[in-house]
């Protein structure tokens, strides 16, 4: 910049003085150089990257033979379809026990001890699976190695399993149940112990204690109200599993949405709908209120 383009402005009284002034000639402020600041250069790589994903958009298309017009035939069928499921067959959910309610309050059951057991068999393995907590690196790499396998793994895939392993049942979904939970339990809980804080850990274990006993005085603590507010998602979740894995006889109301979709029994299948949604809106209800309170 030229000493004739400088323009010298008081910050106190925005009086302009000369090039070469120190103070400001009218209240003697000190004086800033004042400038326009520079034009931000265009950069070309949000062009880029839109172009990136419109690319990416049109070529998913065009493999999957996507167009608008046949998503409006696919409609137009799908609108005809819906209208099987009305009204819904309330009678039949009404007349038997065994034929809606029974195996609702199995699926209840089943979610209820898959994630009481997966979520009490994941608190040690979460804590291992800490840097913050792990006793040592080669603990670490086994149990965070471990539990992302077993995370890769879907819960259907675990249901399938054991229902060819110990059979069709209750008893096979509540297995996938648990491991389902404890993956997910592991993965939550050890991601919120390595960001809780090291201070009271290094102050438990320079008074003398050992490493169990200093996390348990010190970590375990910090992250209680989030693992119990964990436990309270995962319930939610096996609520929601326990009817898919149900589909491939692991038990619970999946069982019986699959045999009335066989029969193609669509006003059964919406009652059943129905009641799945109205309790797991309850559940959710009140379990997100509860996770509020600890949280």
């Amino acid at each position: 910049m030229t000493e004739a383009a400088r323009v010298l402005t008081c910050p106190n009284c925005t009086t302009e003085n000369p090039p070469s002034a120190e103070r400001c000639k009218r209240c003697g402020h000190d004086l800033v150089l004042s400038r326009r600041p520079p034009r931000p250069r265009r950069s070309i790589k949000p062009w880029l990257v839109l172009a990136g994903i419109l690319a990416l958009t049109w070529w998913s298309a065009k493999e999957v033979g996507f167009t608008f017009a046949e998503m409006g035939q696919r409609l137009e069928a799908a609108r005809d379809f819906i209208g099987r499921f009305w009204p819904p067959d309330w009678r039949w959910a009404f007349e038997d026990w065994n034929n809606l309610w029974g195996p609702m309050i199995e699926t209840i059951q089943i979610a209820v001890l898959a994630a009481l057991v997966g979520c009490i068999a994941a608190l040690p393995i979460a804590f291992w699976a800490s840097r913050l907590t792990a006793p040592n690196r080669s603990t670490y790499i086994v149990d965070k190695g471990f539990l992302n396998v077993i995370r890769t793994i879907p819960d259907i895939f675990w249901a399938m399993l054991f229902v060819a392993s110990v059979g069709i049942g209750a008893f096979s979904g509540l297995l996938a149940l648990t491991i389902f939970s404890f993956s997910i339990m592991g993965k939550l809980l050890s991601e919120t112990v390595d960001a809780a804080d090291p201070g009271p850990l290094e102050a438990a274990k320079s008074s003398g204690a050992g490493h169990t006993q200093a996390v348990q005085a010190s970590v375990l603590p910090q992250v209680l109200p989030n693992y119990v507010a964990y436990a309270l998602y995962i319930f939610e979740l096996c609520i929601r599993a326990s009817v898919v894995i149900g589909l491939v006889g692991a038990g619970g109301i999946g069982r019986v949405l699959e045999a009335q979709r066989s029969f193609f029994r669509w006003d059964r299948i919406s009652a059943i709908v129905t009641v799945i949604f109205a309790i797991v809106f309850l559940i959710e209800t009140v379990s997100v209120f509860i996770r509020r309170r600890l949280v």
